[in-house]
């Protein structure tokens, strides 16, 4: 099969090639071992126990808790947590007080409700009592930047590399007008005065419910870069290196350790939504698994209000890295565009592949704007520590994650061109080439094959 690559339209990204072999390693690892996956998902439980959001500051600071087991899949939500879309009547209202649960907040028609002591199988009981009185109900599913999060015990963490792009240029006009919000763990202040200049203009909201990733926070600051510190840095980086003139409006919905929920995902959507100018593109470098009978019911209530709102604003999500064909939420909302990523012509081993996949691109090793810090990873050897340095402004990473924001880069650059939402991807379909499991591909060609 040939892959359709003209320069003048495609990412310029680099890549480097000892750090893609590492990762994509480690993410296969993850997607195949459910032994290893199992572990890590005990760390992460371990690590966020007794976390709780402080009001008005956060909405990610919880802790989680495994779902019933549905197949091979580990589904995670917060714990004594439950979501309900516009629970007016009185008998769910009474049902709720009854068994304790209190509101906790509100997005849109989504209200969050919490009782601290309920395990999951009484919020999943009460969620079923509430859909028989008719009322929308599932529980507060975990949203983070990999079905089981990237860079936990150093597992496909980001690697400091020499393979740097040349700094943002100044001439370059692809993306000019256009508005691309990144939803994810927000921006690094120092990155985004960096002299390289890709992260120019990104405002940096350094207030208690901004947009600053704080890099070293979970489940306290020990000195270390947390689990998924950058992780929103690193996407702008790539939106801005598809599109360097696009303005790029960083939103926190996830934690330094890339975990966030249903409803703060959803909050940030309800938020677009209510704008009176929506951005032109949502970035969503993150996936969410659900029970396949009950999805998401706040990311599905947000994502349809803003394509109510603003129909033209388009949508890109990251398919998922746990190598299965279930769909992954919210890459498989029909108003969602999702991108995987690809290995040659193949779906790459750890990406979701399936029907609800519309693109893929090379993912491995994609080298993007990064944090400066210090990460302390598990080594080969059994309780043994490595400490990885972060200086140069840049790193290589990857996954599915830093799929989706090269089509949305893409995007931008067609939109600016002047193209409707509709054109701009159906020229991208056109440029791009069919293929089984994982849509259309797309190839972003290697400027620089770094090794």
């Amino acid at each position: 099969m040939s892959v359709v690559s003209p320069q003048s339209y495609l990412t310029r990204l680099r890549f480097d090639a000892e750090a893609a072999a590492r990762q994509a390693s480690d993410l296969r690892a993850l997607a195949q071992d459910h032994d290893l996956a199992e572990r890590i998902v005990d760390g992460l439980i371990a690590r966020r126990a007794g976390l709780a959001d402080e009001p008005g500051r956060s909405l990610t600071r919880v802790a989680v808790q495994r779902m019933p087991a549905t197949g091979a899949r580990m589904i995670l939500a917060a714990a004594g947590e439950l979501l309900v879309v516009g629970a007016g009547r009185k008998p769910a209202a009474l049902l709720l007080e009854s068994r304790g649960f209190t509101v906790a907040g509100t997005a849109g028609p989504v209200i969050r409700l919490v009782r601290r002591t309920a395990n999951m199988a009484e919020v999943l009981a009460t969620c079923a009592a509430l859909r028989d009185l008719g009322v929308i109900a599932g529980p507060n599913y975990v949203t983070a930047v990999a079905p089981v999060v990237k860079g936990m015990d150093g597992l496909a963490s980001p690697r400091p590399t020499p393979h740097c792009p040349a700094d943002r240029p100044g001439g370059d006009s692809r993306g000019a007008g256009i508005r691309v919000a990144v939803i994810d763990t927000g921006i690094d202040a120092a990155a985004a005065s960096a002299p390289h200049g890709w992260l120019d203009g990104i405002r940096v909201d350094d207030s208690a419910a901004g947009n600053r990733d704080l890099l070293d926070a979970i489940p306290v600051p020990d000195g270390f870069l947390d689990e998924a510190a950058g992780h929103g840095t690193f996407v702008a980086g790539i939106i801005r290196q598809a599109a360097p003139a696009c303005e790029i409006v960083a939103i926190r919905a996830l934690d330094s350790d890339g975990i966030g929920t249903d409803f703060s995902v959803a909050d940030a959507l309800f938020r677009l939504a209510d704008a009176d100018e929506a951005p032109d593109l949502v970035n969503l470098s993150l996936a969410c698994l659900a029970d396949e009978t009950i999805a998401p019911v706040a990311i599905d209530a947000a994502l349809d209000a803003l394509s109510q709102r603003h129909p033209d604003t388009l949508v890109i999500a990251a398919a998922g890295n746990d190598g299965s064909t279930t769909p992954a939420w919210p890459a498989a909302s029909k108003s969602v565009l999702s991108v995987g990523a690809r290995d040659g012509t193949r779906p790459a081993a750890y990406s979701n592949t399936g029907y609800w996949v519309d693109f893929a691109v090379p993912a491995d090793g994609v080298v993007s704007t990064y944090v400066q810090g210090v990460r302390q990873v598990h080594t080969a050897t059994p309780g043994a520590w490595e400490q990885v340095e972060y200086r140069g402004g840049y790193a290589a990473w990857s996954g599915t994650s830093f799929a989706a924001p090269q089509v949305t880069g893409l995007l931008a650059a067609l939109r600016s061109e002047g193209l409707s939402a509709n054109r701009a991807v159906a020229e991208l379909k056109r440029r791009s080439v069919k293929a089984t499991e994982v849509g259309r591909i797309l190839e972003s060609p290697q400027a620089t094959a770094d090794s």
